[in-house]
């Protein structure tokens, strides 16, 4: 896809976390576009964030970004939407960021770094405020989370993208896509507030307990097969929920 799918940014609810930084463009930007908007934050150092030409780099991506500043983008979907979420969600990515640079310090890559990547491409960040649904979640009860509680979604539980991956994917989405959560408990007082709010809570508290390392493997984050979110999908009926080669019961543990 090359053209610029406002309308499918506007209309599905994938992209709402990112759609006002969205709708400040009508095509593809590149690099000096992202710049054009300002940085987004500060990284650990204190310097403000920049997006830059990769070429210009003279270091690895992550160092680049905790050491100068600069955040490569390529003139891509991918990139695009890793900007797109570098200004929606900016502590959480400048606590990625940190997290990396504190795990690169002479030691080979491992299971930490592993889930950081993650989440940071495939992340969906599930604020929930029923521990039986986040228990359903968990457990793969895809009919009773999905069907069953359908009229939860969005009053008890809520599903953001973090990930720039799923963002692109939902360009031309397929059966099989599945994202990586991250749990956060809430209460019910949580959706009442704007989105831009339940974002900035979010992020928040997500950053926090990445700065407390209390992200260590890939396992804590748990599948869900996000086309079965409501409105996420055009054909959510019976057959659709019934496909267990995209919504698998969970694996029984010996």
């Amino acid at each position: 896809m090359t053209a610029w799918p406002a309308t499918l940014f506007d209309r599905h609810p994938g992209y709402a976390p990112i759609r006002p930084v969205l709708a400040r463009f009508d095509c593809l930007p590149d690099w000096q576009a992202w710049q054009a908007l300002g940085s987004p934050a500060c990284n650990r150092l204190g310097l403000p964030l920049s997006f830059v030409d990769p070429d210009s780099l003279t270091q690895y991506y992550e160092s680049e970004i905790h050491d100068a500043g600069r955040i490569a983008t390529r003139h891509n979907w991918h990139d695009g939407f890793n900007a797109a979420v570098w200004h929606t969600f900016p502590r959480t990515k400048v606590a990625l960021n940190a997290l990396h640079h504190r795990h690169t310090q002479g030691n080979a890559r491992g299971p930490v770094r592993d889930a950081a990547t993650l989440f940071d491409e495939c992340g969906l960040i599930v604020a929930c405020s029923d521990p039986a649904l986040t228990d359903a979640l968990v457990g793969h009860d895809w009919p009773w989370l999905f069907q069953h509680r359908r009229d939860d979604w969005g009053q008890r539980i809520e599903a953001l993208c973090f990930g720039h991956a799923n963002y692109e994917y939902l360009l031309a989405p397929f059966r099989g896509l599945t994202g990586k959560c991250w749990l956060v408990a809430v209460d019910d007082a949580h959706f009442t507030l704007p989105l831009p709010e339940r974002i900035s809570v979010l992020d928040m508290r997500i950053a926090a307990e990445i700065d407390a390392d209390r992200l260590e493997r890939p396992k804590q984050l748990p599948p869900l097969p996000f086309l079965g979110i409501p409105g996420w999908w055009p054909e959510q009926d019976a057959a659709f929920y019934a496909d267990t080669g995209y919504f698998r019961p969970k694996r029984a543990t010996t």
